[in-house]
């Protein structure tokens, strides 16, 4: 398979891997300047840098810099001999004599967003979401909605019913959650299907006026008791940065995922205790 296709597939699927390349050499080395190989676990694993002992520690030190997420260059000394190891580099065992320089390119997994609705709103969001270091993951009860004519930036679009969907999904911790379907009634059931079942999200967001959010967090703790933890819960979305338009309220959704994400933001946009 071409690099850069898998590169890609791996990209939408949202996948950790790692590119390493032969990026300099000097001597007899089996890998020339620019093989590559793609590193997504210790049995997966395509193109080549060179084959046998070097390719094993390059396969290696990509499962190492997966888990520390640090991309970086790496010199090898390709030698049987140690005593010609006068510079502390990294000696692979092979009588080549040669030296390879090979860079170690990480992509970890992007914190994914989870729309649940592909309206107007939903649309726009994805199209302010887009550019930014996010994987996108939309749900949609429409057929009419859940295709990439409606929805192009979406990266996985997801024709099912909400509240089954909601009930089965398996988000990562760094994961944010949008409800912004079509009635205000599927909003909350699936605001509450992700409470009842404690899962451990960054952000669970909910568009509403200020009057439907105190309704909803208070049926919410009606229902799931008083003590239920909505500390992650963000209801009425989006900073106030002004504005009523589709494209505006997804701007001020947009900014507030982002300011969470990057730490600036630490407290939902409407306070819950103000909503008691």
């Amino acid at each position: 398979m071409d690099t850069e296709k898998k590169i890609f597939e791996l990209k939408q699927s949202n996948k950790p891997f790692v590119v390493a390349t032969v990026v300099k050499a000097n001597g007899s080395v089996p890998g020339k300047i620019g093989f590559k190989m793609i590193v997504e676990s210790e049995k997966i694993n395509y193109g080549t840098v060179g084959g046998g002992a070097i390719e094993l520690e390059a396969i290696n030190e990509s499962l190492k810099r997966m888990v520390s997420s640090e991309s970086g260059i790496k010199e090898y000394l390709l030698s049987d001999k140690v005593e010609n190891n006068k510079e502390n580099i990294t000696v692979v065992p092979m009588s080549c004599s040669g030296k390879v320089w090979i860079y170690y390119e990480v992509h970890g997994i992007k914190p994914t967003v989870y729309i649940f609705g592909g309206g107007h709103v939903g649309q726009a969001l994805l199209y302010h979401l887009a550019p930014l270091n996010y994987h996108l993951i939309l749900i949609d009860n429409r057929s009419e909605f859940a295709n990439k004519e409606k929805n192009p930036n979406a990266h996985e679009i997801i024709h099912a019913d909400y509240i089954e969907y909601a009930k089965s999904f398996l988000p990562k911790e760094n994961s944010f959650v949008i409800c912004m379907t079509v009635g205000h009634k599927y909003d909350y059931l699936i605001t509450k299907t992700i409470f009842e079942r404690k899962l451990n999200l960054k952000y669970v967001g909910v568009i509403a006026s200020k009057s439907k959010a105190v309704g909803l967090i208070g049926e919410l703790k009606k229902e799931l008791g008083n003590d239920l933890d909505l500390s992650k819960l963000h209801t009425p979305i989006g900073l106030d940065i002004g504005g009523e338009s589709a494209s505006e309220i997804a701007l001020s959704i947009a900014a507030e995922i982002q300011a969470i994400q990057i730490g600036k933001l630490k407290i939902p946009s409407f306070s819950i205790l103000s909503a008691i």
